[in-house]
């Protein structure tokens, strides 16, 4: 069939030029002529690196104002025992605390204004209550101070914290009253190093009424905060082991929270913070022996004791 056979003959240059298609060209290419091009090829980066930190310096310690060894030549003897070298220790600031406290200021130990004005114009130490040879302790709670005293001499004074005032409850739950017992009393047993109690740890403990004793502690602020015990820091209390012990004896007076031996006063009467346990180690009085001998029964002189309250640190 002629037609046929020109249409077939047609047909190589009609997909070599393009047919029409609704008044559209449409172009053939062969997949060779198809430029491809290439993904990009992504290079992992090196992680940068966290900064090093620079070391935070240490801060400068701040030097003092004033000359801390001419205050510690002036507080040596009653005050201060310590070094004479410049350092502001915990010797050193027990023997500020102390000269504060005689001197009517507040006894927190850091030398400033009005504590430099005391020291260019000291007060006198105080006069003693007793006249009793030998060796004692007078504690003056008014003031927050101890005074050991030899053959009626103040040879040293140590700052002291005593009963707050302050209501708590006892282990078998009753409420008591921190009391400091005033009167006249005896070392009566003693405990050197660490006594656990019902009402906290106590240092060197040295018992002068029941479960009431002088002691050292990790806290001796400038007013009174103990359970009613009488405070001094675990380095003067520890001194104090070589300089006082049992039949010492123990003068307590002034202050606001306190009460007599023998009296019904709040919070006396429930035992607690150090009645029971072991027996207490006893060691000798390392001093010459007091006048006056404790009563046979061991309690101090004042007569009748109170089942009492019991202090700690």
């Amino acid at each position: 069939m002629p037609s046929r056979r020109a249409a077939l003959a047609a047909l190589p240059l009609l997909l070599a030029v393009g047919c029409k298609t609704s008044g559209t060209v449409a172009q053939v290419v062969s997949p060779q002529a198809v430029a491809t091009t290439p993904a990009p090829v992504i290079t992992p980066s090196a992680p940068t690196p966290s900064p090093t930190p620079s070391p935070t310096p240490s801060p400068t310690p701040v030097r003092p104002s004033y000359d801390v060894k001419a205050v510690q030549k002036q507080l040596a003897g009653v005050y201060y025992r310590g070094a004479i070298d410049g350092q502001v220790g915990g010797a050193f600031a027990s023997a500020v605390a102390a000269f504060q406290k005689v001197n009517g200021l507040y006894g927190d130990g850091s030398v400033g204004k009005k504590t430099l004005a005391a020291l260019a114009h000291p007060a006198p130490l105080p006069k003693l209550r007793d006249t009793a040879p030998g060796t004692r302790v007078e504690v003056d709670l008014t003031k927050q101070v101890l005074y050991l005293v030899k053959d009626n001499r103040i040879v040293h004074v140590l700052p002291v914290s005593s009963g707050s005032g302050a209501h708590y409850l006892t282990k078998n739950g009753h409420r008591a009253t921190a009391l400091t017992p005033v009167g006249h009393y005896v070392i009566q047993r003693r405990i050197p190093g660490v006594r656990k109690a019902d009402l906290g740890t106590l240092y060197d403990p040295q018992y002068f009424y029941q479960g009431w004793a002088i002691h050292g502690s990790s806290s001796v602020p400038g007013y009174p905060a103990s359970h009613g015990c009488i405070r001094v820091s675990r380095a003067n209390g520890t001194w104090l082991l070589g300089q006082i012990g049992v039949g010492t004896h123990v003068y307590v007076y002034g202050g606001t929270h306190t009460f007599p031996a023998g009296s019904t006063a709040p919070g006396t009467n429930d035992p607690g913070g150090d009645t029971g346990g072991p027996a207490p180690t006893v060691s000798p009085t390392p001093t010459a022996a007091p006048s006056a001998k404790p009563s046979p029964s061991g309690k101090p002189t004042p007569s009748p004791s109170p089942t009492g309250i019991l202090p700690s640190p």
